[in-house]
């Protein structure tokens, strides 16, 4: 397929080198002639090779892997990325259904399985008990609400202390 479009590209270019050429006149025509039908048999070329037989037209839609291949360090920035957000959606998400304020969220997860999370990381600025009896197992209550949201286990929702 490229051979051929190479030779039809040059002899397109052969053809306005030579129009730039030749001066005008009967000349100028007859060589026009002539490479209109060089341009023809050109592009027809791959034509009557499929007539003949000697084309493998399978070959020119060869989609097979061998030739393409995923770029795998775009699609793992990219999980790094969704998660960077998903990471910012939890602590949004815990502050505005929980009452629960985070100072950051992150996920990690297997690079092998890049939609596997193997466990979060979930700073917390102060621990501090106040009066309120709700604040007290609130590590308790980010890992049950979380550990269902994501479908892990409650003990890879780790929370820290920043």
């Amino acid at each position: 397929m490229l051979p051929w479009i190479l030779s039809i590209s040059g002899v397109m270019v052969l053809t306005v080198l030579l129009d730039i050429i030749l001066p005008d006149g009967q000349t100028n025509k007859y060589i026009k002639g002539i490479f209109s039908v060089v341009v023809v048999m050109v592009i027809a070329a791959p034509v009557t090779g499929a007539l003949n037989g000697g084309m493998n037209i399978e070959g020119l839609f060869d989609l097979s892997m061998s030739k393409y291949a995923a770029d795998n360090n775009y699609i793992y920035g990219v999980y790094v990325d969704a998660y960077a957000k998903e990471g910012e959606a939890i602590k949004t998400y815990l502050s505005s259904k929980e009452g629960i304020e985070i100072e950051k969220a992150d996920i990690v997860f297997d690079p092998a399985d890049k939609q596997k999370i193997l466990y979060m990381n979930i700073f917390l600025k102060k621990s501090v008990i106040e009066k309120n009896p709700a604040h007290i197992n609130i590590s308790d209550k980010i890992q049950e609400t979380l550990s269902k949201r994501y479908s892990i286990k409650k003990e890879d929702v780790r929370i820290l202390i920043w």
